[in-house]
């Protein structure tokens, strides 16, 4: 291991500050395995400091007060401070979180997009006149919901920090940021960036530490009005029995085992190339990897050839190199992880076309290979459980009727993908499918090419929507005012 690079702090009231205990933690890169940084580690005290700071802004600073077009002028000049900074923050979420610089780019660039966006949007969206008479005036209004937690993930570190944080500041609300320990920086530069553009001391506060003990107390805690979370679905299902009592607001976005259904009348080229980038995409660990391929009974042999052969050039390496398609998963206990499913599909009776273990070559690292199971089935455990690496498994289904069961089998409906050329058949199987999301012809989602369109999912994959005028909605609340004025 190398020495350290750098070191952070919390962001608490405007102000970066050491752990009130002393306490850090060090973040590596999963590429060489050598340190990046070290970073002050919040403990509950801290929490209790941001709480109280964020409360004061929130109930008498002047940001929820604000013209809605004067907070959407601070979100540009976020937006602005993003891409200044473009190269560093890129630079650094591949070298915490091993996604190809290429990735990390596009990322980086879609965060200040998604700052763009609700700077456009703070003063479009409102409450309505409801006609009941001329002696009667009705309307509602739409209200910063509060105090809100925001507990982000390690796989898009500053984008769903951006998803995130950019919607409750146009509502005006007061942030507490906590992003997953492997990946912090991002995070903690984006809370400078905001200070920086305009917002006020204890808005915009940021507590890397403990995912456990910081959680719990932000569940329970009766001063934060929201808890809006992004991880692992067990974990989400407990913030959500924690914060009960105070009948939290809560928004999930969870896990994923999302189906790809290849009809034999599918353009097979791109929909072979589209499975790979599908499935292996940032090593495979996405909520919306499509990991489970379905292949009509009678083109499996042909599409089959056409998938390996698309694997067999996605490169896997140095996630800084501009010609590498994916790079390492994010720790050794991942690897692991990712290794047992694959030797347990295998022992269950799975095929494994390629792929499996550590790539040659690559020593050092938590490099995995970008592997293909066949003659699987929907109930082996590496095809009903989220792996979140670059395995993918193939299932064959004779019609439509048998590939809609298999799809909507799974306790997970976040995304999907439909491959035909038959539009009627396309539309009649998105329909059906129990997610939140389908793409016919396509491995992406609405926020791949934009922010216009709602992000989540049905069933164990989360409650409500990120994304889009939507994502509003999550940081308000609703009031409605009648006026008698009759005489």
């Amino acid at each position: 291991m190398t020495s350290t690079s750098a070191n952070y702090q919390l962001l608490i009231n405007g102000e970066l500050r050491d752990a009130e205990r002393g306490a850090i933690f060090v973040v590596d890169d999963p590429a060489t395995e050598s340190v990046v940084a070290e970073v002050a580690c919040a403990s509950v005290s801290d929490l209790e400091a941001a709480v109280s700071a964020a409360r004061v802004a929130f109930d008498q600073g002047p940001w929820p007060r604000l013209a809605p077009f004067a907070r959407g002028r601070v979100l540009q000049a976020i937006a602005d401070g993003i891409r200044t900074r473009f190269d560093e923050l890129a630079q650094l979420e591949t070298r915490c979180g091993g996604k190809t610089l290429a990735n990390s780019r596009n990322e980086v660039d879609a965060s200040a997009r998604v700052f763009e966006y609700y700077a456009g949007s703070a003063d479009k969206f409102f409450g309505d006149t409801i006609p009941m008479g001329a002696d009667v005036l009705d309307f509602t209004l739409r209200e910063p919901i509060g105090v809100v937690a925001q507990i982000t993930p390690w796989n898009f570190p500053l984008l769903a920090a951006s998803w995130k944080t950019a919607p409750a500041l146009a509502c005006g609300c007061a942030i507490i940021l906590k992003p997953a320990s492997y990946t912090p920086i991002t995070s903690l530069i984006l809370g400078q960036i905001a200070l920086a553009a305009g917002i006020p001391p204890g808005v915009f506060n940021v507590l890397p530490g403990p995912g456990g003990e910081l959680g719990n107390k932000i569940a329970r805690h009766p001063m934060i009005n929201k808890i809006a979370f992004t991880g692992e679905t067990r974990t989400g299902a407990e913030l959500l029995k924690q914060s009960a009592d105070d009948i939290k607001r809560v928004s999930l976005e969870l896990g994923g085992k999302s189906p790809n259904i290849v009809f034999a009348d599918a353009d097979l080229d791109k929909a072979a190339s589209a499975a790979v980038s599908g499935a292996f995409g940032n090593a495979g660990q996405s909520c919306s990897a499509r990991t489970r391929l379905f292949v009509e009974r009678g083109i499996l042999e042909t599409f089959t050839k056409r998938l390996i052969n698309s694997t067999a050039q996605f490169r896997v390496g140095d996630p800084m190199a501009h010609d590498t398609s994916m790079g390492p998963l994010i720790s050794s206990s991942s690897w692991h992880t990712v290794n047992d499913y694959v030797e347990g599909a295998v022992a269950e009776g799975a095929d494994l076309l390629c792929g499996g273990g550590r790539p040659a070559g690559l020593s050092e690292g938590h490099y995995f290979s970008p592997t293909v199971l066949a003659n699987a089935n929907n109930d082996m455990r590496a095809a009903r459980e989220e792996i979140f690496g670059p395995v993918v498994v193939m299932i064959p289904f004779d019609d439509e009727t048998d590939a809609i069961a298999m799809a909507n089998d799974n306790e997970y409906g976040l995304n999907a993908s439909v491959w035909s050329r038959d539009v009627g058949k396309a539309v009649r199987v998105a329909r059906a499918l129990q997610c939140g999301m389908v793409s016919v012809n396509s491995n992406g989602s609405a926020s791949r090419y934009g922010l216009f369109a709602p992000f989540g999912g049905h069933k164990k994959s989360g409650l409500g929507r990120e994304l889009s005028m939507r994502a509003l909605e999550l940081y308000t609340e609703e009031k409605n005012i009648f006026i008698d004025h009759s005489g």
